[in-house]
């Protein structure tokens, strides 16, 4: 694996874990999203922990996708 992959793949990851390690619980259980009642009995609430890892993977897959559309687009370029 060249060094500029490498770093990618551990530059992402970091920013993912920062991202989720920024995700406070206490802000999310006060906000008032202003849904009625019926609206508001047909969202599901997740627990922190997966919410965190949905959010890791979220991030982690949009890396994925703009790596392989940038490798793509690159090797389009080349004669």
């Amino acid at each position: 694996m060249p060094f500029r992959s490498f770093s990618y793949w551990l530059a992402c990851s970091i920013a993912a874990a920062f991202a989720v390690g920024a995700t406070e619980p206490d802000n999310t259980a006060t906000l008032d999203l202003g849904l009625s009642g019926t609206a508001l009995t047909s969202v599901h609430l997740v627990p922190e922990p997966g919410r965190a890892f949905l959010l890791f993977a979220g991030i982690m897959a949009m890396a994925f996708t703009y790596r392989h559309a940038w490798v793509k687009w690159k090797r389009s370029d080349q004669p």
